[in-house]
C-alpha cells in the first residue's frame, strides 16, 4: 500500500514538472521599451579658439538657433511614435524600430533612419544619437563648426 501512495506521489510531481515548459515564459522586455524625452544636446568638434565648449550640454528647447524638443514612445510591438516641437511646430512620425546589441534603430515610414546607442548607468538610462554637423553660434556675430549629439532620458 504504501508503495503505491508513493508511486502515486512520484507520478504526480512528474507531470507537474513536466508542464513547467520555457517556452511559455512570456520573452523579456527590450530596455529600450518605455517613453524617451529629449534631456540635452551634448557639443563635440569645436576647434580653438572654441574648445571649452567641447563637452557641454545644452538645452535645445531654449537655444539661440531655435528651438527643438522630441519625446519618443517606444512600444513593445516593435512600433514607436516620436513628438517633435520645433520653432512653435508640433508634429508626429511614426515608424518601426529594432534593438541589437545596445543599438537602437528607429526606422520612420518616411524612409529615414536614426541610430540611437542605449546605456545604463547607475539607475539612469541613455538614448545617444550618433553626432550630426551644425553651425553653432559663439557670439552675436559670429559662429563656428561643431558637432551635436541628442541624448535622451528615460
Amino acid at each position: 500500500m504504501k508503495h503505491s501512495v508513493y508511486m502515486t506521489c512520484l507520478l504526480i510531481a512528474l507531470t507537474g514538472l513536466s508542464s513547467c515548459n520555457k517556452s511559455n515564459d512570456p520573452e523579456p522586455v527590450s530596455p529600450v521599451v518605455g517613453r524617451w524625452e529629449l534631456n540635452r544636446g551634448l557639443l563635440s568638434g569645436f576647434v580653438a579658439p572654441y574648445t571649452s565648449l567641447n563637452g557641454a550640454g545644452i538645452d535645445l528647447y531654449n537655444y539661440s538657433f531655435g528651438s527643438y524638443s522630441s519625446r519618443i514612445d517606444i512600444r513593445t510591438d516593435k512600433s514607436f511614435l516620436d513628438n517633435i516641437k520645433s520653432d512653435g511646430g508640433v508634429g508626429d512620425a511614426v515608424g518601426t524600430w529594432d534593438y541589437t546589441n545596445s543599438q537602437l534603430t528607429l526606422s520612420y515610414d518616411d524612409g529615414t533612419k536614426d541610430t540611437y546607442t542605449y546605456t545604463s548607468s547607475k539607475g539612469v538610462e541613455e538614448l545617444t544619437s550618433v553626432t550630426s554637423n551644425i553651425t553653432f553660434p559663439v557670439s552675436n556675430t559670429s559662429t563656428a563648426p561643431a558637432k551635436l549629439q541628442y541624448v535622451y532620458r528615460k
